[in-house]
Parts: C-alpha cells; sequence; structure tokens
C-alpha cells in the first residue's frame, strides 16, 4: 500500500523508484526538447553561424576583395596629412555633397576611405532613404591617389546575412534571426540538461564507431567552446530583443522614424549660394586626440561650405566595452562647427544604468569590434566550433531516425537539405570569392552580381543531392569546394598586385592570413571528402550519405 504503480506494467514501486522513473523521464523530455529545437531551425542556424564567424574578419574579407587596394602600404602618414589628402581630393570630385565620411588606413584595412551622401530631395520618402548607401572611395593613404577599387559588398554581404538575412526586410529579416536564436539557446541550455556525462564525454573520442563518433565530435565541440555559445546566443538575443518583443515593436519603429527624420533634414539642407571656406582640419585632428587621449578613427564632415557646417571626429576602437559604441570600445564623439571650427563639446554615451551597462558589454562581446587580433582569432575559431557543433548535430539526427525513416519524403528532404545546407553554404561562399576575381571589374551593378552568383551557386548545389545519391553528394561537394579554397591563393596571385609570398616578405598579414586560412580550409574539405571515399566507413543505409558505422 506504501508504493505507487508503474504507468507501464502496473507493479508496484517505492518512492525512491518512482523518483527515478520521473528523473528519467524528465530527462527524456528534455531530450526531445533539446532535439527539435536543435532540428526546426538547425539549417537556419547554420547559415547564421557560419556568416556570423566570417564576419570577425569582415573588414579583412573586404580588403581581399579589393584587389585595386593590395598596392597600398600602411606606412608613417599620420591622421592629419591623410585627413588633408581625402578633404583635397572630396573637395575636387564631390562638391556638391550633403556629408563627406573619412575613414582612417589602418591595420586592419591599410587603405584611406572616403564617402558621401548626395543631397536629398525634399520629397523622399524615409524607405527610399533606409535603402541608400554611403559608398565609398579608396585612397592610397601615402599619396591621395585613387585607387579605382571594383564595385563589391566585400566582408559587409557576409555580416548582413548574418544578422537580417537578405532580400527582406531589415525588421523581418532580424526578427527570424532572433527567433532561430532563442531556439539555438534552448537547444545550448537542453543539450547540457541531457549529458549526465557531458565533461566525461568531452575527453573521449573514439574514431570509426560511426554515430558514436558523431555524437563524440558534436560532444567535443560543443563543451570545448561552452562559454563562447552561451555568450553568443544570449548576447544575440539581447541585440534584437527589439525586433522580438511585439510589445517593443511600435516604440523602436517611432525611434528609428525619428532617427532616420533627424538625418534626412540634415540631409536636405540645400547648398548654399555662397560657399563659407572649410575649417582647418589639422587643427581640429590635433585638438580632438588631445581631448579623446589618442588617434582618431574617422570623421565627418556635415553640409561643406555653409555657416552650419559641423565636423565630427570620432576615435578608433578602444577598450571600453561597457559604453562602447555599437561594439567599438569607444564612445566619445567630438562637434566643431562653422569655418573656424569652434568646439561644440564631447558627446560621450555613457550607460544611465545596470541594464545600460550589461546590455553595452553584451553588444560589444557579440560584435567584438574592440577586439585585438588575437582576441578575433579566439572568436573566429570558436565560431567555426559551433558552425561544427550545429552541423553535426543535424547529422545525428538523420542516422538516428535512419530505421524509422527508410526510403521516406522526409528522408530525402533533410538529406538534401544537409547537404545543400552544409557544404552547399561552404561551397557558393568559395563560388562567391571566385566571382570576385572572375567577374569584369567595370561591370555595371558589379556588387549586386557577385551576390546573384552566390545564390545561384547555392540553388544549384541544393539540386545536387536531388540527382545524386547522398554519399556521392557530401564527397563531390567536399571536393569542388576543397578545388575552390586551396586554389584561391593561385587565384590572387593572378589577379592582385600582392601574392602570398610576396605578402610573406612585404609583410602584408591581411593577404597571408586570409591565403592561408582559406588553404587550410581546403585541406580540411578535402581530407573530409577523402574519408567518404573509404567503403568501409560509408555502408549503404547511411541516411545522411556520411558514414555511420555499427559502433555504439
Amino acid at each position: 500500500m506504501g508504493g505507487y504503480a508503474c504507468a507501464v506494467c502496473g507493479h508496484r514501486l517505492n518512492a525512491a523508484a518512482r523518483g527515478c522513473v520521473m528523473k528519467e523521464t524528465f530527462r527524456k523530455s528534455i531530450g526531445r526538447l533539446h532535439t527539435w529545437s536543435g532540428l526546426l531551425t538547425g539549417w537556419l542556424l547554420f547559415v547564421i553561424f557560419f556568416t556570423g564567424t566570417y564576419s570577425y574578419f569582415k573588414d579583412e574579407i573586404t580588403y581581399w576583395m579589393h584587389p585595386e587596394t593590395h598596392k597600398a602600404v600602411l606606412d608613417a602618414a599620420d591622421k592629419a596629412f591623410q585627413a588633408e589628402m581625402a578633404l583635397k581630393y572630396l573637395e575636387a570630385n564631390l562638391p556638391d555633397a550633403a556629408e563627406w565620411s573619412i575613414i582612417f588606413a589602418d591595420k586592419r584595412s591599410p587603405v584611406l576611405q572616403v564617402g558621401h551622401r548626395e543631397r536629398l530631395p525634399m520629397d523622399m520618402k524615409q524607405v527610399d532613404y533606409v535603402r541608400t548607401a554611403m559608398p565609398m572611395r579608396y585612397l592610397d593613404p601615402l599619396t591621395g591617389e585613387y585607387l579605382g577599387a571594383r564595385d563589391t559588398e566585400g566582408g559587409n554581404f557576409l555580416y548582413r546575412f548574418h544578422i537580417e538575412l537578405y532580400g527582406l526586410d531589415r525588421a523581418m529579416g532580424r526578427r527570424i534571426v532572433g527567433i532561430a536564436t532563442m531556439f539555438m539557446f534552448i537547444a545550448i541550455i537542453s543539450g547540457v540538461v541531457i549529458h549526465k556525462r557531458i565533461f566525461k564525454d568531452f575527453f573521449m573520442f573514439r574514431r570509426k564507431k560511426g554515430l558514436r563518433s558523431w555524437l563524440d565530435a558534436h560532444i567535443f565541440t560543443s563543451v570545448l567552446a561552452l562559454p563562447y555559445h552561451l555568450m553568443i546566443t544570449y548576447s544575440g538575443l539581447v541585440l534584437v530583443m527589439i525586433y522580438i518583443l511585439p510589445f517593443n515593436s511600435h516604440k523602436t519603429a517611432k525611434a528609428f522614424e525619428d532617427h532616420i527624420a533627424m538625418h534626412m533634414r540634415q540631409e536636405q539642407i540645400p547648398l548654399p549660394d555662397e560657399k563659407t571656406p572649410l575649417p582647418d582640419i589639422r587643427t581640429i585632428l590635433a585638438d580632438a586626440e588631445e581631448r579623446l587621449g589618442r588617434e582618431a578613427g574617422s570623421i565627418s564632415v556635415s553640409n561643406p561650405y555653409s555657416g552650419n557646417t559641423l565636423v565630427t571626429v570620432s576615435p578608433g576602437t578602444g577598450l571600453d566595452i561597457v559604453n562602447g559604441f555599437k561594439g567599438t570600445g569607444s564612445a566619445e564623439r567630438l562637434t566643431y562647427k562653422g569655418s573656424k571650427g569652434r568646439f561644440m563639446g564631447m558627446m560621450n554615451m555613457q550607460a544611465s544604468d545596470g541594464v545600460a551597462k550589461t546590455a553595452g558589454v553584451l553588444t560589444s562581446l557579440h560584435l567584438a569590434r574592440f577586439a585585438d587580433t588575437f582576441l578575433r582569432w579566439l572568436f573566429f575559431v570558436s565560431g567555426v566550433l559551433g558552425t561544427v557543433m550545429i552541423g553535426t548535430g543535424l547529422i545525428i539526427w538523420v542516422n538516428k531516425k535512419s530505421a524509422a525513416m527508410k526510403k521516406s519524403f522526409g528522408r530525402k528532404l533533410v538529406e538534401v537539405l544537409n547537404v545543400g545546407g552544409i557544404t552547399g553554404l561552404v561551397t557558393a561562399t568559395g563560388v562567391h570569392f571566385w566571382a570576385n576575381r572572375l567577374l569584369p571589374a567595370n561591370l555595371a551593378s558589379r556588387a549586386q552580381w557577385e551576390i546573384y552568383v552566390f545564390f545561384a551557386a547555392w540553388f544549384l548545389l541544393f539540386l545536387h543531392p536531388v540527382l545524386r545519391t547522398p554519399k556521392n553528394a557530401w564527397r563531390e561537394q567536399l571536393f569542388f569546394s576543397a578545388s575552390l579554397y586551396c586554389l584561391m591563393p593561385v587565384l590572387n596571385a593572378f589577379t592582385s598586385e600582392v601574392n602570398l609570398f610576396s605578402a610573406v616578405s612585404g609583410g602584408n598579414a591581411i593577404i597571408m592570413g586570409f591565403d592561408l586560412t582559406v588553404f587550410g580550409l581546403g585541406l580540411l574539405f578535402g581530407y573530409a571528402g577523402w574519408k567518404l571515399t573509404e567503403k568501409r566507413n560509408v555502408p549503404d543505409g547511411a541516411l545522411s550519405g556520411v558514414p555511420v558505422g555499427r559502433g555504439n
């Protein structure tokens, strides 16, 4: 009478046994939550992690995708000299612009960048303004020579794809990414709960044990960068929470509209009839750097040649991850007005309270724009581990369901999504880099054509596993990807003045790092494809097209 009846067999259980059953039932429930939260958004999460990992080096990728700028070498040219050359170019070529922007050369992008915004018509709508971008031009930081770089989105395409996808409304794209990130956070927490021996299994990797080996790889990549996975997922949620919390949507829209309206009014001011001389930029820069205590990173000039000319000086990246603007680690902005460059004040975006400080830290950690080279590489490797974690999770799900799924439509669908969504994305990115060098440099809408090539290649790589067996599709795409990545340094040597060897001898760390990284990735993809050619590792019943073996 003191026991409890088992719901399955009806036998009486004591309280301790009932507790064990409840605990096991709880773990199974959490296990199902882990499985489905990861699977339903798994392919989208793979895209988000993959493109986000590349985004840590988006400036370096953009530099590589502008081969015309590779001959520019960052030397001892000071910021004041660069600013004078930039203004001289802007005055000669873009005198009627509403705003000029100058970004100084640095180690991540050793070219002097100048941009502008046109004066806007008074009847322009906000939706059209949001779609306009500030085109950038590239100058040699030592000579001021216009380098004539090709039109490309560079690494910014992968970054934008990471945070708001592509071809969608900005808010809608971020909302979808936010929902997927929420599923990811649930999958991480539930994964920690269900693995009773998670840290013990971390030190075990059983080779050639089929599904057990894939599970070991999944656990290893999960645990090795677990703090990073938790940080990057939670901070991502903080960044997009204003888009996914319904009670914030109207406030967000209103704040965004007010922000856009302010900038539109500034850029709709007509050009004055009589031009006022520009302030002395060298004097302004010297005063700004003295007040900041460090070198400037960029300058913007609004309404040049008018009595209301505003010069804003912003520092480069800093270490203040609490109050940093957009993750840069820098919170100060200095403003100077008029032809005499009268100092108007410093805007210091200090966090107002603990909540704002927490949000500032999480934003800085997620974007990592404040990070030095070592820390960005650490984040990059952690992002790679997260990408592998998601990919192995998708493969494990198919293999675990192999007996039940047999030759169903669901099986084929997941196989196609696995091949196209994992190796297809990796390969399409390689095609994107090749298109950057092979498309004619003077092609109209060239940047858009690079993106078209990327999506066209990705679409074909999704069709490929429909026409081929999963095993062959995995192997062929891996070998194709390996060829693209391994030969990319050769492609660069034929299309740029700086190749891998001259980059090593000349100390061009960006070209050297990019070429060696893609070559190393190509070797890994080639090794994976070669492993799939071993017949003993690829039984006929492998539903995902990857080896499952017989071990446990």
